[in-house]
């Protein structure tokens, strides 16, 4: 029984990561790039109240701050994905194993690096 239910998370894991997280993290991404426009566009605030909202956004969105200068503001948070898990069952416990290594210890995280 558990093997027919390894066998379709595989797939289910396909259709996540090629539909599912890719739509996301476009929709994610557009997110970060809005809040740039508006607070970049916004002559009312000074720059050093910029990096302060920058730095908040990041902070919010689960983001460590990795540098913060007069005009940028950089975050880095290694994303987990659900899809890969999934694979990782589908292909008997082990790829799962292999992927939550590759996440520990390989991955590198997603950096975001707001200008002004």
């Amino acid at each position: 029984m558990t093997t027919i239910l390894m066998m379709f998370l595989f797939p289910i894991g396909l259709y996540t990561y090629f539909v599912i997280e890719k739509k996301t993290k476009k929709e994610y991404q557009l997110v970060f790039d809005d809040f740039q426009k508006k607070i970049g566009s916004s002559s009312k605030i000074t720059d050093a109240e910029k990096v302060h909202l920058f730095e908040q956004m990041l902070l919010q969105n689960g983001y460590t701050i990795v540098n913060i200068d007069k005009s940028t503001v950089m975050g880095e948070k290694k994303v987990l994905s659900i899809a890969f898990i999934m694979m990782g069952l589908g292909i008997y416990i082990v790829g799962l194993f292999f992927y939550l290594a590759y996440y520990f210890w390989f991955q590198k995280p997603h950096r975001v690096e707001f200008c002004i």
